[in-house]
């Protein structure tokens, strides 16, 4: 009977901690048989101007992903405004005016694709830890088209909801 009230009393006070069983999770945890490739880790960049740019990027990127062309001219103009002081970044500028410019989301998923491609050639070898993913979606603008992520799950910038997963990761840049 002691042992029986000693339970309840246990599985009680697990039932009124909720992270209890989280807790428990995350210790016994072991992180050493995990791949790099499953350790997220956020970029981090040689350059803090082009840090800023790819931060822009990604807003664009989530943007785009929501289907919200408002918040994608938004981020179009904070990119073309940090883009001003990475160099060699000439190419990416006009890329990004063309979505600031663009009236709708069809639009600015075609200069994104070109935007993305800009993006990649920055970002190779300024990459001082971490990984941006490259994925591709072959059902993109007809022909298929990029996109960088810093995750290693696809969301999918081109069709958002609609396909929100199509997709795979073709490069992973460090």
């Amino acid at each position: 009977m002691k042992n029986l009230k000693m339970s309840i009393a246990v599985m009680l006070l697990m039932a009124v901690s909720p992270g209890f069983g989280q807790e428990k999770a995350k210790m016994s945890h072991d992180h050493s048989k995990m791949d790099m490739d499953e350790m997220q880790m956020t970029p981090e960049f040689n350059d803090d101007n082009l840090a800023k740019s790819y931060a822009h990027y990604e807003q664009i990127k989530i943007a785009l992903v929501g289907s919200n062309s408002n918040d994608v001219k938004v981020g179009a103009t904070m990119l073309s405004n940090s883009l001003k002081s990475v160099e060699g970044s000439e190419a990416a500028s006009n890329a990004v005016k063309d979505i600031e410019s663009g009236l709708d989301l069809k639009t600015q998923r075609i200069a994104f694709s070109a935007l993305s491609d800009e993006m990649a050639v920055l970002i190779a070898g300024n990459l001082k830890a971490g990984m941006i993913y490259k994925d591709y979606c072959p059902m993109a603008l007809g022909g298929g088209a990029y996109w960088l992520s810093s995750e290693k799950e696809i969301q999918n910038p081109y069709f958002g909801d609609k396909m929100l997963k199509c997709g795979s990761v073709k490069e992973i840049i460090k």
